[in-house]
């Protein structure tokens, strides 16, 4: 087998490159990325590639072919604040744009994409366990409606290229040691404000499962999106002590003028439009994941979110 991964540098890539280098099926892996590979993986070909520059399609489309790649693992997605909305806007959309156009011009055999649960968005009448089949609602900030965006593209391409096996993984926020991302960095604030009267069940993912969850997705042979959620809910409040910090309850109109003031000195807080997530419950149900994918999570919530202290 041979294995392509976008983002290798990214935090899931990270995590995925050590499991490939392991799996004694995988002949190659070809990593395209335009920040420097991490070193002693002997397996591992790299590529300098921007998916944000017009004519990226092409360059993938021939890279892909010199390296006769099975399986393309599609990571290229921001998560470190350093980048501003546009630049997520042109390689999340953009460059998912130009991955689906390599992947079929070069009749791709299988396609794996992450995602987040946190797309089907958070209210008060949800279900109590969102399947798969459930509507992607999202959220009213742009880098929650780009992600819907990308797994629209992504349904649109299956349906035009059943010959390629497209699986997308969507994963509950993921959290660890090495995990640098929007839910991480507001539980390492150590005080995080929460909506007073609330306290939403929550569900995380450890790093090291969600790594070995984009390696099952090498071998499913079921198609479409899974869960990839651990199997032991915990209120927020709980999650926010484990990691090592308090929650700070705070009327809604005090909360909101409080994120107004972190934002503005930089720090990490859940911006107004996501204040549903500290209301209501969004919970995936994990149960195709366990049944079609082989997944279920090594550690649970509370070793996971312990790896933050």
């Amino acid at each position: 087998m041979r294995v392509g991964v976008t983002g290798i540098t990214s935090d899931l890539g990270r995590g995925l490159l050590p499991l490939l280098e392991a799996d004694s099926r995988v002949e190659r892996i070809t990593g395209f990325d335009v920040a420097e590979a991490p070193g002693g993986l002997s397996k591992l070909e790299t590529v300098s590639l921007d998916l944000t520059r017009p004519g990226s399609d092409d360059e993938l489309t021939a890279a892909l072919k010199a390296a006769r790649v099975d399986a393309l693992m599609h990571l290229a997605f921001v998560n470190s604040r350093v980048h501003g909305a546009a630049f997520a806007h042109e390689l999340e959309v953009i460059g998912s744009m130009h991955v689906l156009a390599a992947a079929q011009a070069t009749g791709l055999r299988r396609l794996v994409v992450p995602s987040w649960t946190a797309l089907y968005g958070a209210r008060r009448n949800g279900p109590a366990l969102y399947t798969e089949d459930q509507p992607l609602l999202g959220a009213g900030v742009r880098f929650v409606t780009d992600r819907v965006e990308v797994e629209r593209q992504v349904e649109s391409f299956a349906e035009r290229n059943p010959a390629t096996h497209v699986v997308v993984l969507r994963f509950a926020p993921i959290v660890g040691p090495n995990a640098d991302n929007p839910i991480t960095r507001l539980l390492r604030t150590r005080f995080v404000p929460t909506v007073l009267g609330f306290d939403p069940l929550w569900q995380v993912i450890d790093e090291r499962d969600a790594a070995r969850a984009l390696h099952l997705a090498l071998d499913c042979r079921a198609a479409g999106p899974f869960n990839i959620v651990c199997e032991d809910p915990l209120p927020f409040s709980v999650l926010v002590q484990l990691s090592g910090g308090r929650a700070v309850p705070m009327p809604g109109p005090v909360l909101r003028s409080t994120i107004r003031l972190l934002e503005t000195t930089g720090v990490a807080s859940v911006p107004v439009p996501l204040l549903d997530f500290l209301r209501y419950s969004w919970l995936g149900d994990g149960t195709r994941a366990a049944r079609e994918l082989k997944f279920r999570p090594n550690f649970p919530a509370a070793t996971a979110v312990g790896g933050l202290r």
